[in-house]
């Protein structure tokens, strides 16, 4: 089994520390689920803009938005809020676009039109922020209505001046899903493409994943509609090697992805999408002698280019990263090749070699930072809270574009956009907080 913390970050659980922190923590939000603090109701966000979100949320939008962003757009919304501090936009490699240090993540939440207000307000405020132009979704979150949030979301703000070619629209494919809103099952779309004879049934992978291009056509199909949407930004195949290549093996999950490329590139040819890339949980923290999961960046690069040619679209990884996840920054268990020979490095190092940029998840750990929290005398921030996302989005690598974080309830929301007033840490100020930490937590 793999594990799930760094050896060089050997923290241990202590209910002394849980019941510490729920006193000194006021931000305890995660990409996946929020918490109560204190007994505070934050319910606002249940109740605001409800007959606007009505009038927008639709299952199927008519009125798709055309466009994508650009350079002019990012950086005209880079522009917007003069309290917002410059090195909070970053340029992606081998683009010329403005995308923001933090990003909106949709991830869970139940399915009723409640959890639809609460992100789609969290949505709105937090782009009207001017800190924040990035939106990642899926289509198996929350079962497509995420993406049909972050479609009104999108409608709605148009309505209130913004353009399309501001903000930066990912999405993933791969997994089966469900319907949240017409009940449609997991299998549905996989069952028709079988029985139309356009994939086989040995294409998937223990009924719920699929790289075969027909499956993901679909699949891209539904999503832009669902998000009402002419093109993606960036469209990741979601947890390919963890979902495939423990059933498949390497070698024919690697034909399956070289196939997946192909239509990814192809995508790109018909402006379905701007770029594409993988989307991870733990190929990229995996040693190489974990051969059912482990992926090296170089390899698959080297698979994008034989399919691209030299100006292929494989531009990004998304991986999670938090103090207890911090592998592929401080492990080198990724591969360069120097010449004739072979040099260890991290994920990081080999992004940054490659051109490749990273987008990181789950800052919070799912909740379990809640259990470690960073002295104030060390980030200096206002809120205890928000230096987790201060310590994720100032690693130090120029390959590091955008920490996402989820985020329903208007308190997290006003508390994590806390974060943009600091300036990013230094590459040394950061590895002495690290040091520190380790000592705090050892």
């Amino acid at each position: 089994m793999l594990k799930r913390f760094s050896k060089l970050l050997p923290f241990k659980q202590s209910s002394s520390i849980f019941t510490k922190t729920l006193r000194f923590n006021s931000n305890l939000a995660s990409d996946e689920e929020e918490y109560m603090v204190d007994e505070v109701v934050d319910n606002l966000y249940e109740t605001h803009l409800q007959k606007e979100f009505t009038a927008l949320y639709s299952t199927k939008y008519q009125n798709v938005i055309s466009g994508h962003a650009t350079h002019q757009g990012t950086q005209h919304y880079a522009s917007r809020s003069s309290s917002i501090l410059e090195d909070n936009f970053r340029r992606p490699f081998k683009t010329e676009l403005s995308l923001s240090s933090l990003g909106i993540g949709t991830y869970l939440g139940d399915l009723d039109p409640i959890e639809d207000l609460k992100m789609f307000n969290a949505i709105i405020e937090t782009v009207q922020s001017g800190g924040v132009n990035v939106i990642d979704t899926a289509l198996n979150f929350r079962s497509q209505k995420s993406e049909r949030v972050v479609g009104a979301a999108l409608r709605y703000l148009i309505e209130q001046g913004y353009q399309r070619k501001e903000l930066f629209i990912s999405s993933k494919g791969g997994y089966f899903t469900d319907d949240g809103d017409s009940g449609e099952s997991t299998t549905v779309l996989a069952n028709s493409l079988i029985e139309q004879g356009k994939m086989k049934e040995e294409d998937t992978v223990a009924n719920y994943h699929c790289l075969h291009p027909e499956f993901l056509q679909a699949q891209l199909e539904r999503s832009l509609s669902n998000i009402g949407l002419e093109a993606l930004d960036l469209y990741y195949l979601n947890n390919a090697s963890e979902s495939q290549m423990l059933f498949a093996g390497r070698e024919k999950f690697l034909e399956r992805l070289y196939k997946a490329f192909e239509f990814c590139e192809k995508k790109v040819e018909e402006g379905k999408i701007k770029s594409y890339g993988l989307a991870t949980w733990a190929c990229f923290r995996s040693k190489a002698n974990q051969e059912q999961v482990y992926l090296n960046l170089e390899e698959v690069e080297e698979a994008a280019r034989k399919v691209g040619g030299k100006e292929y679209n494989f531009r990004y990884v998304q991986i999670p990263f938090n103090f207890t996840m911090s592998e592929c920054y401080f492990e080198d268990w990724q591969t360069l090749k120097q010449g004739n020979e072979v040099q260890d490095c991290s994920l990081f190092e080999a992004a940054e070699r490659l051109k490749i940029n990273i987008m990181t998840s789950v800052p919070f750990a799912q909740g379990l930072m809640i259990q470690y929290p960073i002295s104030t005398e060390i980030f200096k921030a206002e809120n205890p809270g928000i230096e987790h996302l201060q310590y994720v989005r100032s690693v130090p690598s120029p390959a590091l574009i955008t920490t996402l974080v989820g985020q329903k309830a208007r308190h997290h929301v006003t508390t994590n956009l806390e974060v943009l007033k600091y300036p990013v840490l230094t590459k040394e100020k950061w590895l002495e907080n690290v040091e520190l930490m380790r000592e705090i937590y050892a």
